[in-house]
């Protein structure tokens, strides 16, 4: 913390928009390295203030008014489609299949003339969902030849529970913009610290963009950073093990309440609940949930998933614990 201090004294000044040369050109070598992507240099790369400014300048440069974007859903919609929108976009929101994957043919039918991007977010929020190599490629021969972006949202995907998880930039993608950030492979949620990825047109187009907006992120913020990517951005594996505890913890706790079902998510920190069994109205129900027993739950109408409520499992599992006898408790006292 001393080293950092002082570094970001002698340098309190304002950095170029796309970031300090140092940070792009670790992102650079490290996203090299993990996506596979030979193409990949710090020219490419545009450090900004969080993963939303590279997602909405993304947009912003890639989207004419009337212009559509895909969105497989359930997805973090409450940003996705606002920043869509802001840029004079079409949301077209297309289904995961019953397991949460993405379904080609269903995108497929979805694409129009007017279709520019497609948003792939993998680990899925709010499912946890890592996306099959299989149908990521499916995707990718689909797309062969037509002026669409792919924009993979990847935060997540330093938090992966399985062994065979393939990025989306992995899996042959001819346009694409890759978004990530520190928040959740660091925990630095507070600093607002991201970065794109994409070809030199786009991300000098973004430069232009922030330029006007944000201009560079914040120093302090861009030097820790730096240190992260010297250590590969990776999380401890102290934590993915607490995570995988208390993913474990919730996933057996929600088996033991009637007419609740949930998935088994391979990254992230979030799963999701099915509630149809129990309710018609999952807003309503998450909002009584939380008056009357203290739990607070997501429900899915914030990511066009009505019926459906997310749970994050970051806290301890004492805390998990506690939560999921409030719950039992609570869809008792519901269906008497």
């Amino acid at each position: 913390q001393t080293v950092l201090f002082r570094s970001t004294l002698d340098q309190n000044k304002y950095t170029p928009v796309a970031g300090l040369p140092e940070l792009r050109e670790l992102i650079a070598v490290e996203s090299r390295a993990f996506y596979g992507l030979h193409w990949i240099e710090a020219a490419n790369v545009v450090v900004t203030a969080g993963a939303k400014p590279a997602l909405f300048a993304s947009l912003q440069v890639l989207i004419n008014p009337g212009d559509e974007v895909i969105l497989p859903i359930p997805a973090w919609s409450t940003t996705y489609h606002p920043l869509i929108e802001l840029a004079g976009g079409k949301v077209i929101e297309v289904p995961l299949t019953e397991d949460y994957d993405l379904d080609p043919a269903a995108i497929a039918h979805k694409i129009s003339p007017r279709t520019k991007a497609i948003i792939i977010n993998s680990p899925q929020n709010p499912t946890g969902t890592v996306f099959s190599a299989k149908v990521m490629r499916e995707l990718a021969a689909l797309l062969k030849g037509k002026d669409i972006t792919v924009i993979s949202d990847d935060p997540y995907n330093k938090l992966i529970y399985q062994d065979d998880f393939t990025p989306p930039a992995k899996c042959g993608f001819d346009r694409l913009v890759i978004v990530n950030c520190f928040s959740k492979s660091q925990a630095l949620t507070g600093w607002r610290i991201g970065y794109l990825i994409a070809d030199l047109n786009v991300a000098q187009a973004v430069n232009s963009l922030l330029s006007h907006v944000t201009a560079n992120a914040a120093v302090p913020s861009q030097y820790a950073g730096i240190e992260a990517m010297k250590r590969h951005d990776r999380p401890p594996q102290s934590t993915l093990d607490a995570l995988k505890r208390q993913r474990q913890v919730v996933i057996d706790g929600i088996s033991n309440i009637p007419g609740l079902k949930c998935n088994n998510p391979g990254g992230g920190f979030y799963l999701f609940l099915d509630l149809r069994d129990i309710t018609d109205d999952s807003a309503a129900w998450c909002e009584r949930l939380l008056v009357e027993a203290g739990v607070a739950l997501v429900p899915g109408e914030a990511f066009s998933a009505p019926g459906f409520a997310r749970l994050t499992y970051t806290s301890d599992v004492p805390t998990l614990q506690a939560a999921l006898k409030q719950i039992q408790a609570f869809v008792i006292k519901e269906g008497k």
